[in-house]
């Protein structure tokens, strides 16, 4: 009976379940043993949608859906607390999804794949933001968006990572033709034209070079006046997977500057490689191009933030100590399901 009195009773599909006090409803619903897509967990992603059908809904269920997804009554499990007597249903994926193949698959290192991806339907997307890849099974992924829609694709880098289902499949088994399914895109961390004039700092570590290197390519296209500095972190010089590309932008255009910053040295032929430093690309960053904000003038300093989700939090407190404004700060988060079976170091 006391059990009872802690439990709050939901319905799923038709299906009652009981929901612990600390829980959402994507936590009963996993610990109940139903097939539920989802992977961040932190209602960024949209991969675990659900749709409302009665009940009163908690604070914040529906944060960060657009207005269309509030008004058709979808809402994130991850973020939804259960309330007494609540209906819910499952989401068809036809509802949310449009088919596309993989156009063309290209490896960028040993461990990188850049894939295009053509969708059946226009898909309005700007890099800066990020989408949902569903494959056959159901199994879904967020991944950030590199290029803008101009050429009629979708371009993606994706990293294979050490038990990743969906990103050593996507490296080593998809083929082109493929057939996937796409939601989104998601997110607003671009470029807008009323940045024209602002000088920009571009900070990525991993396949986050790939949308920060979009949004560059975006600024220059759209004629951006102020200077563009990109930084780029690895662990190794083997980790800067488009450093000839960084080189040959930074020739065609004298207000953009690349910066190859790695934490560890194999050789000194790593160090002696032009544009790469030995260093936190945070450090680097405002040792180069330090934000000086007097009390009584106005920083023009924009910063964007893109990589692991360690790397941005340790980014957006670095830069904004340095003086930059939070509304200045723009960030893209690689939030995805970690699968090891120990935690990260």
């Amino acid at each position: 009976m006391i059990q009872s009195k802690l439990m709050t009773r939901f319905y799923f599909d038709g299906q009652g379940f009981d929901a612990k006090s600390d829980e959402t409803v994507l936590d009963t619903l996993i610990r109940e043993g139903q097939q539920v897509n989802y992977s961040c967990k932190k209602g960024s992603c949209k991969t675990c949608l659900v749709k409302h059908v009665d009940g009163a809904l908690s604070t914040g269920s529906q944060r960060g859906l657009t207005l269309s997804l509030k008004r058709d009554h979808y809402l994130c499990a991850c973020q939804c607390k259960p309330t007494s007597g609540l209906k819910l249903k499952s989401v068809l994926a036809q509802n949310l999804f449009t088919s596309a193949q993989i156009h063309s698959k290209q490896y960028l290192s040993d461990s990188v794949v850049k894939l295009r991806l053509k969708s059946s339907e226009k898909i309005n997307h700007c890099p800066g933001q990020y989408i949902n890849v569903r494959r056959f099974d159901g199994l879904t992924r967020s991944y950030a968006i590199t290029n803008d829609p101009l050429d009629g694709f979708i371009e993606l880098h994706i990293k294979r990572k050490y038990n990743g289902q969906f990103s050593d499949w996507l490296f080593n088994h998809a083929s082109v033709g493929e057939s996937l399914l796409l939601q989104g895109p998601w997110g607003n961390c671009c470029y807008s034209t009323t940045y024209v004039d602002d000088d920009i700092s571009l900070i990525a570590s991993g396949t986050g070079l790939g949308l920060v290197y979009g949004i560059a390519l975006d600024a220059l296209k759209s004629g951006h006046q102020g200077q563009i500095n990109l930084y780029h972190g690895g662990r190794t010089s083997d980790d800067l997977y488009l450093h000839s590309s960084m080189l040959q932008l930074m020739l065609a255009h004298r207000n953009f500057t690349y910066h190859g910053c790695i934490t560890r040295s194999q050789s000194k032929e790593a160090l002696s490689m032009s544009r790469v430093q030995l260093g936190d690309p945070f450090d680097i960053a405002m040792m180069y191009f330090p934000v000086q904000v007097k009390p009584d003038s106005k920083s023009r300093h924009r910063v964007y933030l893109c990589g692991e989700p360690d790397f941005v939090l340790k980014g957006q407190t670095s830069v904004f100590l340095n003086g930059v404004a939070l509304n200045r700060i723009h960030v893209l988060s690689f939030d995805y399901k970690d699968l090891r079976s120990m935690s990260r170091t």
